[in-house]
């Protein structure tokens, strides 16, 4: 009679291999979960950054409005604009201009320190008293709160929005982040994730939302 000890090593390696196969076949399963997570986790952390980043701004354009009663116009001349205007106020923490899922991350053509990668609302609803192009005063923000000041935006562009009708998408602003999604810089100065907007969210001249049609239909 054959003692167990005795079994050929032929069927020892066939075991060892098959175990092998098995660890491998677990070690693809945890990759395949982890991956994903791990992915998600990091775009969540970026998306964090640029809301920091985001919010640092939102400290400096207050700080603005503090100082001069208005916020900063969006353009002043081809050599200053916005950011020019904010740059004193961040202490030169240029990296603050910068969102981290920016793909191309374009540095200012007059000043390469720079690398900007959000622009300030431009829609322009109710005249140029309501226009951070021209620059508006605090007491024309209604509910400031709700009103964008800032967005991520597309690369090479300083401003987001366009004209007097609102349209979704919105023009020029980069929906970079996780689920089509931008971070957005409100008036007030608090930021938040934002995918779809009225024109609410943009019009400084509304204190509140339109009252919806009870007879129009869903």
């Amino acid at each position: 009679m054959r003692s167990p000890m005795s079994r050929p090593a032929r069927a020892i390696a066939a075991f060892t291999l098959i175990e092998l196969m098995v660890v491998i076949a677990i070690i693809a399963i945890l990759v395949g979960l982890l991956v994903p997570a791990l992915v998600s986790g990091r775009r969540r952390a970026l998306q964090t950054q640029c809301a920091s980043n985001q919010r640092q701004l939102g400290v400096g354009m207050v700080m603005h409005v503090a100082d001069r009663g208005t916020y900063p116009r969006i353009w002043v001349s081809s050599t200053r604009r916005w950011m020019d205007i904010v740059k004193p106020y961040v202490d030169d923490q240029l990296g603050v201009f910068m969102c981290p899922e920016d793909p191309e991350q374009i540095p200012l053509t007059w000043d390469p320190s720079i690398k900007l990668s959000f622009g300030m609302n431009t829609y322009n609803f109710a005249g140029k008293a309501y226009c951070f192009w021209y620059g508006v005063r605090l007491p024309k923000v209604r509910a400031a709160s709700a009103k964008i000041l800032l967005a991520d935006c597309t690369p090479g562009h300083y401003y987001v929005g366009s004209g007097s009708s609102f349209q979704h998408p919105v023009q020029y602003v980069d929906y970079r982040h996780a689920g089509d999604s931008f971070n957005a810089l409100f008036c007030d100065g608090h930021v938040a994730r934002k995918t779809i907007t009225t024109q609410f969210d943009w019009d400084v001249s509304m204190s509140s939302p339109p009252e919806e049609d009870p007879d129009e239909e869903e």
